[in-house]
């Protein structure tokens, strides 16, 4: 293995590494230092692409300070999609391969990059890969915990899982509904996403698509539990519900999901997810006490937000065409919300 360093000019072999930037400050110098030290496979140089859409606090410039070890395009803001903005990205790279991470994700070891190529190594059939996701320790107790269990049941380390929709033996259909990606963290061949699938322009839950149409395309989804990034959105209760909302509605647009909600789930189903809360603060090692005080008074609040942002997410699915297509934010302007 080698560590990565900027793609010398004589080599046609590379690995790029993708991340949209928008006001990403906060952690974005951290996430281009752990990208920078990553292990290459023999043979191969680092490219790391940015795509910046109209930053107005100090990402800019802390992008420019890496000088030539990245490219940086500066797009306006108006024609950032995350869909749309990541297809025009794979179309840039010259990578094999495209590794995609948010601005908020940092690989947490020099692993991380091999760790995710992995499983295209197993068959030619592997379309595309995410890795797992580990919450960063301050962060909110309900998607500290939402984090932890969705990642934490999905594969042990030390495993690569393949999802597929149907049976490699005989085509038989064995789980239509498999779209669970997330491109926080993942991973896709580039040649696939040029050509026979590539990244729906769409607002939201583009990854989601994504690992729909690989796998409707034939080819297999892979789960990499060891390539490994810190990530947790920094959400208050109100934005929390916002992100819920775009989720579930996102969903509804971009693949086969119907997000289903009742009056009784909005008025009582924040019950128990407040209580797995709960135990989860009172067996936290990284939270201090104050810390889960805090989180403990404030958590009920995050699960209502969720509730509630599935069940208008529900609830505007199941209207008219006319009001599928407003965004939340739009909604809001007309006075429907």
């Amino acid at each position: 293995m080698t560590k990565a360093t900027p793609a010398p000019q004589a080599s046609n072999k590379y690995i790029t590494v993708f991340i949209p930037t928008y006001n990403g400050e906060k952690y974005i110098t951290e996430c281009v230092n752990s990208i920078l030290h990553q292990e290459l496979p023999v043979g191969f140089a680092l490219e790391l692409l940015v795509i910046d859409s109209g930053s107005r606090d100090e990402t800019l410039s802390k992008l420019k300070a890496f000088g030539n070890k990245i490219t940086l395009l500066e797009i306006p803001n108006s024609e950032f999609s995350h869909g749309g903005t990541r297809d025009r990205a794979a179309r840039l790279a010259k990578g094999e391969y495209v590794l995609f991470l948010s601005q908020d994700a940092t690989p947490r070891d020099n692993r991380w990059l091999i760790n995710m190529l992995e499983p295209f190594f197993l068959s030619d059939k592997v379309g595309c890969v995410f890795g797992r996701q580990v919450p960063r320790p301050d962060a909110a107790a309900t998607i500290k915990r939402e984090v932890s269990s969705v990642f934490g049941g999905l594969g042990a380390p030390g495993s690569i899982i393949i999802h597929r929709h149907k049976s490699l033996v005989d085509g038989t259909q064995t789980n239509l509904i498999n779209t669970f990606f997330s491109d926080v963290n993942s991973a896709a061949r580039r040649d696939l996403l040029v050509q026979t699938v590539p990244f729906r322009h769409v607002d939201y839950a583009e990854d989601q698509a994504l690992a729909e149409d690989m796998q409707n395309h034939g080819y297999l989804k892979a789960y990499s539990p060891q390539g490994v990034v810190w990530h947790s959105n920094e959400y208050t209760a109100k934005q929390y519900f916002h992100r819920k909302f775009d989720e579930f509605l996102g969903l509804a647009k971009s693949t086969d999901y119907e997000p289903t909600a009742s009056r009784r789930s909005l008025l009582l189903g924040w019950l128990r997810p407040t209580l797995q809360d709960w135990k989860y603060i009172r067996h936290d090692q990284e939270y201090s006490f104050k810390s889960k005080v805090l989180w403990s008074v404030v958590s009920p609040l995050y699960n209502i937000a969720s509730k509630a942002g599935q069940y208008m997410a529900a609830k505007y699915t199941n209207e008219d065409s006319r009001n599928k297509n407003f965004s939340l934010e739009e909604r809001q302007k007309r006075g429907k919300a």
